[in-house]
C-alpha cells in the first residue's frame, strides 16, 4: 500500500510520471491498473473460495485455536487471492494464495454453525502472475510472536478486569493453561528479558515460576555459575526451605486439604504433572500432624500402653535411642540345639565365601550365596522359634510405644520400647534372661577391599596432584614429618641415606594412573626431568649434578621440586575401608576437592557396589524420586542410570570426602 501511495504521488494531472529534474514519461497503463486493483478489498463467501495450488504453505496444521480466535474476535486479517480463469473466461471462483489456514478455520466455523453460510470474507484480489510471489512474501514477512509476549498479554487482560475463566473461554484454553501463562508472566522482568534473548529456555522459566518473589528468582539465577544454571538447580534453590507436599511424610499424613482448611498456604507448581505443592509454614504442619497422631495415641493408652511418644519424623537414629523390652526364653531341646548349631556353622562358612565373592567383584555369585544364606537363616530361626519368649518382668513397668510416620506418611506403632532415660536405669538382666537373636539378614559391605583400594588410590593421587602445586604446604608438611622423626623418635619414619630422611612411594591400584590426577602427575614429572636433563648425566655418574644445579637455582624452583617430591611420597591408600583422620587433616590443609579429580561413573563405582548401595547413593545425591526406578532395573542398567543421574551432582563416597 505504501508503494502504491508513493507511486500515485508521482502522477500529475496528466497521468504522467514526473522524474526528478523535470522530465516526463508516459504513464504505464498496465502497472497503474494492477496497483489500483491492489488498493481495493472485496468480499466473497466461503463457497466462492478454494485453496490455490500456488499457496507456498503445503504442510497442513491444526486450526482449532485459530478458529476459536475468529469466533470470538472476528477475522482480523484479509485473505489474498486471484480470479480463476478457464480458457480466458472467469469461472467466478477465487483461488486463495495467502490465508489458507484462515480459510480452513472459517470452513470449520460454518460447518459447526458458528458462522453463517454467507459470511462475508474480506479479500485482496491480485493477478495470477503475482500469486506465488505474494504468497511467499506474506509468509516470509511474518515473524512468530515470542512466547513471553503471550504471557505478558494474558496478564494485561487480567489487569484490565478480565476473569481467568473468561480469558480461557474466549481463547478456548483450559483454565490451568491460563494460570500457567500468568505464572510465567510473573517471572522477574529482567529474567523475562533474558528469555526473549535466548539466555533462558522454557524449562528455566517453569522452574523460576515456582515462587512469586522476583528478588528470590533473580538471586537463584545469579547465584548459580553459568555452567550450572540447570532447571533442576533452580528448583532446588527456590524450594530449599519449603516442604514438598508429594514427598514429605508429614505433609502426606496431614493432607493438603486439611492444611489449607487450617489456614495454611500451599504454593503449587502448576507445571508438574502431579501438581506438586510446597509448604512454608512447617510449624503449622507439625502441629496438625501431632494433633492427628494424638487421637491414635489416646486409643493406645486406652488399650493399656503405659506411655506413647509422638515422633512424626523419626529416623533410624531416633528409634535406635529407645531400648527394647528384654525377654526371657525357655531352653531348647538337645536335638534342636544341635540342629541350630549346625545351621549356624553353615551360615558362618557362607559368610566367608560371600566376602570373597564381594572382594572379587563377583556380584552374581554373591547374590546366589546370599539367597542360600537367607534360606539357612530361615531354618535356624524356625528352630529357635520353638522356644517360648516372654517380656522380662523388670522391664514391664517401663514399656511403652513410639508412634511415628513411615516414608509414605502412614502411622507406625513401635511397641515394647523403653525411653532412653530409663534404659540406663533399668535393672540388670536376671540370671537366665536371654534376648531372642534378631540377626538373620547379613549386612553386606558396600565397598569391597578391591574397590576400597581403587578409591583410596584416587584420593592419594588427588592429594599428590594438589600438593605438587602448593610448595608452601609441601615445605610445612615435610617439616612436620621431620619433627615427628626428631622430636618423637619412637614414632619415627625410618632411616635412609646420611640425613636419615626416607620418602616411600605409594602402592596404587592397577590402572589408577589413568585418572585425571595420575595424568597430571605424570606430565609434571616429564616436565621436571626435561629441565634437569643437562645435570642428569653427572647425577647418574655419582658427581652430584643435581645438587650443584639446585644450588644455582632461585628458591621458587627448588620449592617446586620439593613440592613434587613430597607429593610423590604421600600415601592414603587402604586395603580395607576404615576412617583416616590423617587424610582428612591433610586434605583440608590442601583444600582438596576430589570432584576435581574423580567422578562417580558406572565403571569407577556403580559397577562395583550392590544395587542397594546404588539406590542409596542416588537418593542421597539427587532425590528419593529419582532413585525409585533403579530398584527394578538390572544391576548394569541401574549403574548406567545412576551415572546419568549424578552427572552434575558432585557426589563423593565418604572415603573421598574431606568434610
Amino acid at each position: 500500500m505504501h508503494a502504491l501511495i508513493d507511486t500515485l504521488d508521482t502522477l500529475d494531472a496528466r497521468n504522467t510520471i514526473i522524474i526528478p529534474g523535470g522530465a516526463h514519461l508516459p504513464p504505464p497503463i498496465d502497472a497503474l491498473a494492477q496497483l489500483t486493483a491492489h488498493a481495493t478489498i472485496t468480499n466473497a463467501t466461503y463457497t466462492q473460495l478454494v485453496r490455490s495450488r500456488y499457496n507456498v504453505r503445503t504442510k497442513q496444521t491444526d486450526v482449532t485455536e485459530l478458529a476459536a480466535l475468529i469466533r470470538t474476535h472476528g477475522l482480523l486479517q484479509n485473505l489474498v487471492g486471484y480470479r480463476q480463469m478457464v480458457d480466458g473466461v472467469a469461472t467466478g471462483i477465487i483461488e486463495v494464495v495467502a490465508g489458507g489456514r484462515r480459510l480452513a478455520a472459517i470452513g470449520h466455523l460454518i460447518e459447526s454453525g458458528d458462522l453463517p453460510h454467507d459470511f462475508a470474507i474480506p479479500l485482496l484480489i491480485v493477478t495470477e502472475d503475482e500469486a506465488i510471489e505474494l504468497s511467499l512474501a506474506e509468509n516470509l514477512g511474518r515473524a512468530d510472536m515470542h512466547p513471553a509476549d503471550l504471557y505478558v498479554a494474558m496478564q494485561a487482560m487480567i489487569d484490565h478486569g478480565r476473569a481467568i475463566e473468561d480469558v480461557a473461554l474466549r481463547f478456548e484454553l483450559e483454565v490451568t493453561t491460563v494460570k500457567r501463562y500468568l505464572k510465567l508472566a510473573n517471572v522477574a522482568p529482567r529474567l523475562i528479558g533474558l528469555y526473549r534473548d535466548g539466555v533462558l529456555n522454557f524449562e528455566h522459566m517453569m522452574a523460576l515460576a515456582l515462587v512469586d518473589d522476583h528478588a528470590a528468582q533473580e538471586q537463584a539465577w545469579d547465584s548459580l555459575p553459568a555452567h550450572s544454571r540447570h532447571p533442576y538447580d533452580l528448583r532446588r534453590l527456590l524450594t530449599a526451605q519449603k516442604i514438598n507436599t508429594q514427598t514429605d511424610r508429614v505433609a502426606r499424613f496431614v493432607g493438603v486439604r486439611s492444611f489449607e482448611a487450617a489456614g495454611g498456604t500451599v504454593e503449587r507448581d502448576l507445571f508438574s504433572r502431579d501438581n506438586t505443592g510446597y509448604i512454608s509454614d512447617a510449624v503449622l504442619l507439625d502441629k496438625l500432624a501431632l494433633d492427628k497422631l494424638a487421637k491414635q495415641a489416646k486409643q493406645l493408652r486406652k488399650d493399656g500402653v503405659a506411655w506413647v511418644e509422638l515422633v512424626p519424623r523419626a529416623d533410624h537414629a531416633d528409634l535406635s535411642a529407645f531400648g527394647r523390652v528384654r525377654s526371657t526364653t525357655g531352653e531348647l531341646s538337645e536335638a534342636d540345639r544341635q540342629a541350630a548349631d549346625a545351621l549356624q556353622a553353615q551360615i558362618a562358612a557362607l559368610d566367608e565365601r560371600i566376602d570373597d565373592a564381594c572382594d572379587g567383584d563377583n556380584e552374581t555369585l554373591a547374590e546366589t550365596l546370599d539367597a542360600e544364606r537367607d534360606a539357612l537363616c530361615a531354618q535356624r530361626d524356625a528352630v529357635l522359634a520353638r522356644r517360648t519368649s516372654v517380656p522380662h518382668p523388670d522391664d514391664a513397668a517401663l514399656a511403652g510405644a513410639v508412634l511415628y510416620l513411615d516414608h509414605d506418611g502412614k502411622p507406625v506403632v513401635l511397641r515394647d520400647v523403653i525411653r532412653p532415660a530409663d534404659v540406663a536405669r533399668r535393672a540388670s538382666a536376671v540370671k537366665g534372661a536371654e534376648v531372642v537373636p534378631e540377626e538373620s539378614k547379613r549386612v553386606r559391605r558396600d565397598h569391597s577391599d578391591r574397590l576400597t583400594l581403587e578409591l583410596t588410590s584416587q584420593r592419594t593421587l588427588g592429594l599428590q596432584a594438589e600438593m605438587m602445586d602448593q610448595p608452601d604446604t609441601a615445605l610445612a608438611y615435610l617439616t612436620y614429618t621431620l619433627m615427628r622423626s626428631v622430636l618423637l623418635p619412637h614414632h619415627g619414619v625410618g632411616t635412609a641415606s646420611l640425613s636419615r630422611i626416607s620418602l616411600g612411594m605409594a602402592t596404587l591400584a592397577d590402572n589408577s594412573m589413568d585418572s585425571a590426577a595420575g595424568v597430571a602427575l605424570a606430565q609434571r614429572r616429564e616436565q621436571l626431568l626435561a629441565r634437569l636433563s643437562d645435570a642428569a648425566q653427572n647425577e647418574q655418574n655419582g658427581q652430584g649434578g643435581w645438587l650443584a644445579w639446585l644450588q644455582a637455582q632461585p628458591q621458587p624452583v627448588v620449592l617446586e621440586l620439593l613440592a613434587f617430591c613430597v607429593a610423590a611420597s604421600l600415601d592414603a591408600t587402604l586395603e580395607r575401608e576404615k576412617d583416616s583422620p590423617d587424610f582428612m587433616a591433610l586434605g583440608k590443609a590442601l583444600k582438596l576437592d576430589m570432584t576435581k579429580w574423580w567422578r562417580a561413573t558406572a565403571a569407577s563405582y556403580f559397577d562395583h557396589v550392590p544395587r542397594e548401595c546404588t539406590v542409596k547413593v542416588v537418593t542421597e545425591a539427587v532425590s528419593a524420586t529419582a532413585a525409585v526406578p533403579l530398584e527394578k532395573l538390572p544391576k548394569k542398567a541401574a549403574a548406567e542410570a545412576a551415572e546419568r543421574a549424578l552427572a552434575d551432582a558432585g557426589w563423593l563416597p565418604p572415603m573421598l570426602r574431606t568434610a
